[in-house]
């Protein structure tokens, strides 16, 4: 039996990644594209798609996300590790392989203003736990990933709008002012306290509070959307509620940010923030919003639900 290889694919080799003849059928990986969509707009490359390859087989593969112009990988967001006995084994070593080439030390990416290393997110369907077949293909994949030195991060929860899901009226209770760098830096600052969010919380203890909420205004003003959308929520006092950051993906809207100050949450303002949001993307003619929020942030995933966002699906973020 001649070795396994692991390398990148070369320019003119993507149908390779078509060769893979174990493809899951738990729904476990499923994009919203097709690997070839993803390769039609520039956002995966051949350098960034790796496989095990044996002979003429492609025993495992993988493939890393990032923006056209992007220098390094964003994400690594399609791995199969195969099937058999060695399947942990061969995906973990095409992932340190990939890892190795594709994360140098000067590796920095917007999502990962401190270096490091791409994130992998693995799409699972909203019930993986209740289904065998899909809680294997987790299992596997998680496994490798945490052989090739991956710790399992956050776990969260996909959901989508679309006018189908019907347009709540805007809220009477707050206004909302486009704000500028300053208070969208000391909202965020306060909004800080006591979050669920994962992410933020590992910002708050890398930076601390002020710059944490610095570099949150530095993410969301490079999202191709824009700042024009942004919103800070006020109360009829004046005081400050929350701040929304409504923007866009390549491929569909996004609400950035969105939180409450300490001060003013239990009063379901999120619901408000949600609908100013949906507002301006239906003014402006934008029919699918896919957003996502931590498993763990129990009141934002009922304020998705309130507000009429549907569940697609979970996604496990490994760093």
């Amino acid at each position: 039996m001649s070795a396994l290889i692991y390398r990148p694919l070369r320019t003119g080799e993507f149908h390779l990644f078509h060769r893979y003849s174990n493809p899951p059928t738990s729904g476990v990986g499923a994009r919203t594209r097709t690997f070839d969509e993803f390769v039609a707009d520039g956002d995966y490359r051949p350098g960034w798609t790796w496989v095990a390859q044996r002979g003429d087989d492609i025993v495992a593969r993988a493939a890393f996300f990032g923006p056209p112009d992007a220098v390094h990988p964003y994400s690594l967001d399609w791995f199969d590790p195969g099937v058999g006995p060695y399947r942990i084994e061969t995906g973990a070593a095409l992932l340190r392989a990939a890892y190795t080439a594709l994360a140098p030390p000067d590796y920095w990416a917007p999502p990962h203003p401190d270096g490091g290393r791409p994130d992998y997110h693995l799409f699972l369907p909203a019930d993986w736990r209740d289904r065998p077949d899909a809680h294997a293909d987790v299992t596997d994949r998680m496994t490798a990933a945490e052989e090739a030195g991956l710790n399992h991060f956050v776990e969260r929860v996909n959901v989508r709008w679309t006018p189908d899901h019907g347009l709540p009226a805007r809220s009477t209770r707050l206004q909302f002012v486009v704000p500028d760098d300053a208070q969208v830096v000391d909202v965020l600052d306060r909004m800080c306290v006591d979050t669920l969010d994962a992410y933020a919380q590992r910002d708050v203890e890398r930076h601390g509070r002020r710059r944490a909420a610095e570099l949150t205004l530095d993410e969301l003003a490079d999202m191709p959307g824009g700042r024009d959308w942004w919103r800070l929520a006020l109360d009829p006092t004046g005081a400050k509620v929350g701040f929304v950051a409504p923007t866009r993906m390549s491929h569909s809207a996004t609400i950035g940010y969105l939180g409450v100050v300490p001060e003013q949450r239990g009063h379901h303002y999120s619901d408000d923030l949600l609908v100013e949001a949906l507002h301006l993307f239906s003014d402006a003619g934008e029919q699918v919003v896919n957003d996502a929020t931590d498993v763990g942030n129990a009141p934002m995933v009922a304020s998705f639900a309130r507000v009429g966002y549907e569940v697609t699906g979970r996604r496990v973020v490994m760093t």
